[in-house]
């Protein structure tokens, strides 16, 4: 192209570059996008956010007001069932039962009747008939009590309240008989039917301590945290910073059932499908006037850069058909002025020219007899072999064809003919070893492998062969290494077999029928056979029942399961003329090949008849000693029995008190020797100590959530205090008249405290005793328990008029404190 003479002309002709031509296309392709782009993006996002708030609002209101039904619909059938039963709530309880559980099946949740003492009467859970303790949720049912009105658990109705998640929460309804609430109704508040009545939309439920109830679509990471859910105006839409980072269109809402729960609903604060339809004709608008600012674009590049690629197109193409004819390659086109095709043309230049100097190298390689590479047509005759003349000797055209065939030795041609007739029938890769003349007379026949594989086009027809002719002379002489190699095998076998027949535990390897492959001297010691008489036989064929029994299973299960299979208790005979019984403990471990196949079980046996005998030992020793303390405290028992008979007065009552403390003792002793002196739950202790107070008749409810593992000091000192309270509450408090009633309730804190409280009511009137007539028991509870329960224990004592009242707290499993010297 010729330079124009004016200057408005001269800027196109000017050489120019394709990062020039594409930073020119994309600046004018990209301002007008950028521009429509951020326009479109402002407007979607101011829609996108209104139309969320405005759904997010609705949704709120319309999950809060399903819940509210949903919570109102059970209030309304507890509250007709207590209408209907009248004054046989608690008189006929199978009735009662009956009429539970028909509204229970219909309501489709467990429901529960309750005395005015919260103590269980009907639990649709629990067959009729099975004795039942109290109501989890006991500040709820108190409430309900006191007041007369529903309401909803909020404290965790599960093991322990760190435990909560995922229990049920439940409705309270009270049952009132002339305006005085006789019991209470319960029904279990599902998260599934909860989540039913919300709707199918992204909501949290919550309840009055910000602890999540039910939850949709989520959890409670998805929304802001209680603070701000806390503070948020209610039924009014917001946006903040979820938990889990992301931005989210919130409204809290409270339920008008149980105003202390709340419902938050949210969606993610981005767009979303529906603010697309009215978009959508800007958007088409804006790309249609994109596209056609494209188009000139192109239309004016094309010519820069199109012709280039299609001369380079055109120049590969003949660069490739010259060189599978064998003819040099073409002179590189005209690329015009960019620079870029001008580098590709010169690069091509270059490479061109480092292919031919590589190729003419490869062949002087070849040519020097280090490699032969050679060519056959399709039906396999030679037509080239580079290096062939060096190596043998034979030039062409005398190796053409198949006459490369005269310089192998006689014996190696007809295999060799063979071998290459078929690969030439299969199509197949070619390897064939022989031995061939070289140039040189002194070195003799010489070992080579040849290689060939077959060439293809595009549509899979055979177009020639080509391979190489490597040396492998070297390789054949390598058998004499390859002995020295077996030598230091053997030895380094010999070796292991002198470390696998002196360990000190029995080895032993077996088939997958069970069969023995190998057992070291170890282990044939257990059968007094030996190793040689092992193998091929079973292991009940050659070992004692008792023994091969369980090792057989044990290898059965490895074979079934791929899995090792450890620690298989085994015990048994030992050969000899005493029959001395030994145990073992067998580990059985698979053993595979290299395609993870299982080929065999290798089985290791510890002899542990030493251990058996030390923990048999120990085991005695400690039943012995349990049994000496209980006779030493059946004979102090029997020593103060006998000591206070005859005494009148108040020594009488002093010796049931010394008897009945004793017993407690002993009873806690027995307690703790059952369990190994380890740990014990908290409400065994309490059950085992008011068993025989309430077999009397006397009624006492224990019950409480978590569970607490006291230690051997504490599980005595509460034994004690529990004694000493039921023995007081029978001769003057709760216990002492009919009506009367005791409760016994247990929490676990979550900063791992636990909470024993014993409340007295329908007794006589209380009075707090004067300090000078403070007994034993009233020094053990208000200085010794405390002490004896642990560090940092506390001991509250209390006497209102409607009972006494004692309240233990203690770091659950924490060890008592040893007595100071005074």
């Amino acid at each position: 192209m010729q330079p124009q003479s004016n200057q408005a002309s001269g800027w196109r002709d000017r050489p120019t570059t394709i990062r020039g031509q594409l930073v020119r296309l994309a600046l004018t392709v990209a301002v007008p996008l950028l521009m429509g782009a951020g326009l479109l993006a402002a407007l979607a996002w101011e829609a996108q956010r209104t139309v969320i708030d405005t759904r997010v609002t609705e949704h709120g209101a319309a999950a809060a007001r399903g819940i509210d039904a949903a919570l109102e619909t059970r209030r309304v059938a507890l509250e007709a069932f207590a209408a209907a039963r009248g004054d046989n709530v608690g008189s006929d309880l199978a009735g009662t039962d009956a009429a539970a559980r028909r509204l229970a099946e219909a309501l489709g949740a467990e429901i529960g009747v309750l005395d005015r003492g919260l103590g269980l009467l009907v639990d649709t859970n629990q067959p009729f008939g099975t004795p039942l303790g109290s109501t989890p949720a006991v500040a709820a049912g108190l409430w309900a009590v006191e007041t007369g009105r529903a309401r909803v658990s909020t404290e965790p109705v599960g093991a322990s309240a760190s435990a909560s998640a995922g229990k049920s929460p439940m409705l309270l309804v009270p049952v009132m008989r002339d305006g005085r609430a006789t019991g209470v109704l319960t029904i279990t508040l599902s998260p599934e039917r909860l989540v039913a009545a919300a709707g199918p939309e992204r909501s949290v439920l919550f309840d009055s301590r910000w602890r999540v109830v039910a939850s949709i679509g989520g959890s409670a990471i998805d929304v802001p945290d209680w603070s701000v859910l806390a503070a948020a105006p209610r039924g009014i839409a917001q946006t903040g910073r979820a938990g889990s980072g992301a931005d989210v269109s919130y409204v809290v809402s409270n339920l008008a059932e149980t105003a202390d729960w709340r419902l938050v609903a949210w969606e993610p604060a981005g767009f979303s499908a529906t603010s697309w339809p009215w978009l959508l004709p800007w958007i088409l608008a804006g790309l249609s006037v994109i596209l056609l600012i494209t188009l000139a674009v192109l239309a004016r590049t094309r010519a820069t850069i199109l012709r280039p690629l299609i001369a380079l197109e055109h120049h590969a193409r003949a660069t490739a058909a010259a060189t599978r004819g064998g003819a040099p390659a073409p002179a590189l086109p005209n690329l015009g002025s960019i620079q870029e095709f001008a580098a590709i043309g010169a690069a091509l230049a270059t490479a061109e020219e480092a292919a031919g100097a590589a190729q003419r190298r490869l062949r002087a390689l070849a040519e020097a007899g280090a490699l032969v590479l050679w060519r056959a047509d399709a039906a396999g005759a030679w037509n080239e072999a580079a290096g062939w003349a060096g190596l043998t000797g034979q030039t062409a055209p005398a190796f053409r064809g198949d006459g490369w065939l005269d310089m192998l030795h006689p014996d190696d041609r007809a295999p060799t003919m063979a071998e290459w007739g078929r690969a030439l029938v299969s199509r197949k890769q070619i390897g064939v070893e022989f031995r061939l003349r070289t140039v040189d007379d002194t070195a003799g026949w010489r070992w080579v492998r040849a290689t060939g594989v077959p060439v293809t086009d595009e549509a899979g027809q055979l177009q020639e062969w080509v391979g190489a002719i490597h040396d492998v002379t070297d390789a054949r002489g390598a058998d004499a290494a390859r002995q020295v190699n077996d030598a230091q095998v053997r030895q380094t076998v010999a070796e292991l077999r002198a470390v696998y027949d002196t360990v000190p535990v029995g080895l032993a390897l077996v088939d997958p029928e069970l069969r023995f492959v190998n057992v070291n001297a170890r282990f044939a010691t257990i059968s007094g056979l030996p190793t040689e008489a092992h193998v091929g036989r079973h292991p009940h064929e050659v070992m004692p029942d008792s023994l091969a029994r369980p090792l057989e299973d044990a290898q059965q299960r490895v074979f079934a399961t791929g899995r090792p299979e450890l620690d298989v208790t085994c015990s048994g005979p030992v050969p000899g003329a005493t029959q001395q019984l030994r145990h073992w403990l067998a580990s059985c471990h698979p053993v595979k090949d290299s395609a993870g196949n299982i080929t065999g079980v290798s089985s290791v046996l510890q002899d542990v008849t030493d251990r058996v005998h030390a923990e048999q030992s120990r085991e005695m020793l400690v039943t012995e000693l349990n049994h000496r303390v209980k006779n030493t405290l059946a004979t102090v028992q029997s020593l103060a029995a006998q000591s206070l008979r005859g005494v009148r007065g108040g020594h009488t009552t002093l010796g049931r008190q010394f008897v009945g403390r004793l017993q407690a003792l002993m009873r806690a002793h027995d307690l703790l020797a059952d369990q190994g002196w380890q740990e014990v739950d908290l409400a065994r202790v309490v059950r085992t100590e008011l068993a025989s107070w309430i077999e009397t008749g006397r009624v006492i409810h224990y019950g409480g959530s978590g569970r607490i593992q006291v230690t051997a000091g504490q599980t005595q000192a509460i034994v004690l205090a529990l004694h000493e309270l039921a023995s007081n509450a029978a001769l003057h408090g709760a216990l002492s008249r009919p009506g009367g009633e005791v409760d016994v309730t247990w929490t676990l804190g979550e900063d791992g405290i636990a909470t024993l409280d014993w409340r007295e009511n329908g007794g006589p009137p209380v009075n707090a005793p004067p300090a000078d007539r403070r007994g034993f028991g009233m020094r053990l509870l208000e200085r010794g328990l405390a002490h004896d329960l642990g560090p940092n224990a506390e001991v509250q004592l209390r006497f209102p008029p409607e009972g006494v009242t004692v309240r233990m707290r203690f770091r659950a499993g924490s060890p008592a404190l040893q007595p100071t010297e005074s």
